[in-house]
């Protein structure tokens, strides 16, 4: 169960039933004290700027006029929390995506993904392609989307390999965390310019994820960074 089927699993659940969520009796709520006081079922307001000025060079979809926080994930990266909020917009319940907001001593990251594809592989050798330790896709210094787009590797230097970097995920599908799943990813990330004088940037995160069902898939979503402020959580 992927990216994708993350979304699609958890958004059997209607908006109203998140909503009711909030007012599930007197217990503790995990998701109080989150960056920009998003919490599950909160309803944002994205900026539509960035997709506005640079139109089809972003690959992924235009947000809604508003989106949905159906499901939340959190990870430890060192000293640092990774906080991912999906999203399911107003305007097209089949549209999602994921707002990841990384916090140290304040927000260092604020990045909007919205998946592109996902890879069943069925054989040693396909793993091998995405994994393997020697000459495996995930790592290598480049990557290429289907459309010929280059984009270059962003952590780690050097012409070689280098190994995916690992993290662990915990997902919470309700406020109460009585719903959890956990996925393990493998992941690199690459970059381009869409507009370098502006430093306006699209990634691309290809992960070898695992899943607490113990489904294993790889992962492609490109993501673009927007401004925290930008940001307006309507509840």
């Amino acid at each position: 169960m992927g990216f994708l089927n993350i979304l699609k699993a958890v958004t059997g659940k209607k908006m109203k039933d998140v909503k009711e969520t909030l007012t599930q009796g007197k217990r503790e709520a995990i998701d109080t004290s989150l960056p920009l006081q998003i919490h599950l079922g909160s309803s944002l307001v994205l900026d539509q700027t960035p997709f506005l000025i640079h139109g089809e060079a972003i690959t992924q979809p235009k947000p809604g006029a508003e989106s949905l926080v159906f499901a939340y994930g959190r990870m430890e990266l060192g000293e640092a929390l990774v906080h991912r909020f999906y999203l399911e917009s107003s305007d097209d319940p089949d549209q999602k995506s994921v707002l990841q907001v990384v916090v140290g001593e304040g927000i260092e990251e604020c990045r909007l993904f919205a998946a592109l594809d996902e890879v069943y592989p069925e054989s040693a050798d396909e793993w091998d392609f995405w994994i393997g330790e020697a000459d495996g896709y995930i790592g290598l210094p480049a990557f290429e989307d289907k459309e010929g787009r280059p984009y270059e590797r962003v952590w780690g230097d050097g012409e070689g390999r280098i190994a995916p970097s690992e993290i662990t995920e915990t997902l919470y599908l309700d406020r109460f965390g009585e719903n959890t799943a956990t996925v393990t990813h493998a992941s690199m990330l690459y970059g381009r310019w869409i507009d370098e004088e502006s430093e306006m940037a699209e990634f691309i995160l290809i992960s070898r994820e695992e899943h607490t069902d113990g489904a294993a898939l790889i992962e492609l979503s490109s993501g673009i960074d927007v401004i925290p402020e930008s940001i307006t959580v309507k509840y």
